[in-house]
């Protein structure tokens, strides 16, 4: 049964379109709502993929010495792409030399909790560009990220 509804749910067209990437790549976008003084943020992936809010990835800079508060509308899964600093209370760092079985901070959850409690501050503790990419689920937005509203 569980495999049923996958099957019915999977794009096998799309899936093997050998031009899938050319067809349906953009370039990084302003996430204006994201972004101050020190901070930088894109969507750099964002739309609607095959009709639909598949998924959306916000890429987050923050200068060395700055801050921002992040409160998106969802909870989401988030990377560190460089440098150093904290989200919330969890302090993350990037790194480059990792080994198999060893535990690196440099991944992270935005719980419901979080957001429900005003979000969470992101600081760069570091002396290089603290960047992060913000992995969001399908349907995480009120207004698709990069589509126009219908008005």
């Amino acid at each position: 049964e569980d495999w049923e509804y996958l099957v019915e749910k999977f794009d096998f067209e799309a899936n093997q379109d050998p031009n899938f990437v050319l067809k349906n790549s953009r370039p990084a976008i302003s996430a204006d709502r994201f972004s101050g003084e020190g901070v930088d943020a894109k969507w750099i992936v964002y739309g609607d993929f095959l009709g639909d809010q598949k998924c959306s990835i916000l890429r987050l800079t923050v200068q060395p010495g700055c801050k921002t508060s992040f409160r998106p509308e969802s909870p989401a899964l988030f990377h560190t792409n460089g440098g150093s600093g904290r989200v919330g209370k969890l302090e993350v760092r990037y790194h480059q030399d990792m080994k198999l079985g060893e535990i690196y901070p440099e991944i992270g959850f935005i719980t419901q909790a979080a957001l429900a409690n005003g979000g969470v501050e992101i600081e760069n503790t570091g002396t290089e560009p603290f960047v992060l990419t913000f992995d969001f689920p399908q349907q995480a937005h009120s207004q698709t990220p990069g589509v126009a509203s219908a008005k």
